[in-house]
């Protein structure tokens, strides 16, 4: 895992927590006032989350990209090279 997929993972497990703490202490005087609102902190938080956690992802998929590109083969199927031989 290299660091930018360490940073994105980290920054989604801390707001999804916060996301949890937010829902828990949603009654309470001071945090309701945000909860309630036409858009709640909690949706917020878990979207900043998700997108995180996409963030970890698509660094996951770039990185490996030129390595299997160096490898990569085509592997034709028999059909392909009977079409190839009859042409």
């Amino acid at each position: 895992m290299s660091a930018a997929q360490r940073i994105f993972n980290s920054i989604g497990v801390v707001l999804t927590l916060a996301c949890f703490a937010v829902v828990v202490a949603g009654n309470t005087e001071l945090i309701s006032r945000f909860e309630h609102a036409g858009f709640p902190l909690s949706w917020i938080l878990a979207a900043a989350a998700v997108l995180a956690f996409l963030a970890t992802e698509f660094c996951d998929s770039s990185a490996s990209l030129p390595e299997e590109a160096e490898d990569f083969e085509p592997q034709f199927s028999s059909e392909w090279e009977a079409v190839e031989l009859h042409s």
